[in-house]
């Protein structure tokens, strides 16, 4: 069993890297050997472990498979992509996540429809686009969001 350790006050994405940096340091494992069992750059992980980084879902859940976690990290990364909008969306990405059914009408592609490449282009191509950074913590948010249409039961969904 895997033990959460932190305070009340931590925001989600440094439980999430606090916990990267103990699990792989439980393990014995460098940051370069892990690397070698991931096929992800040292540096990259390096990243995700000091918190300066939201890495994609599926990076979380391929570290889930090696640590032997049940799934810890990536729930512990679906409330911290959720810090990666501040404002308004929040509260909607939160209740996304517990909706049964959506019905959404669109003029353009709605965001749990977005390809990786589209989502970014789009985002990057806003009047003040943000950060490198910035941009793709909102990109591995939004993808992010498509879990709701994996789970089970998923979420049913009409898109006009």
């Amino acid at each position: 069993m895997v033990e959460l350790l932190f305070e009340e006050d931590d925001m989600a994405r440094q439980v999430l890297a606090g916990q990267l940096r103990r699990l792989r340091e439980a393990s014995g494992k460098s940051l370069a050997q892990l690397a070698g069992e991931t096929n992800y750059d040292r540096s990259y992980l390096n990243r995700l472990e000091n918190g300066e980084r939201l890495s994609k879902l599926s990076v979380m859940e391929a570290l889930d498979a090696i640590y032997g976690t049940g799934g810890l990290l990536a729930e512990l990364w679906k409330l911290a992509q959720r810090d990666a909008f501040k404002d308004k969306y929040q509260a909607f990405m939160q209740r996304e996540a517990t909706a049964a059914v959506t019905h959404k009408y669109s003029l353009g592609i709605p965001g749990l429809l977005q390809t990786e490449a589209y989502a970014r282009a789009l985002m990057s191509s806003a009047p003040m686009p943000p950060s490198a950074e910035v941009l793709e913590e909102r990109v591995a948010a939004r993808l992010g969001r498509q879990s709701v249409l994996r789970r089970d039961p998923p979420l049913s969904v009409r898109f006009i």
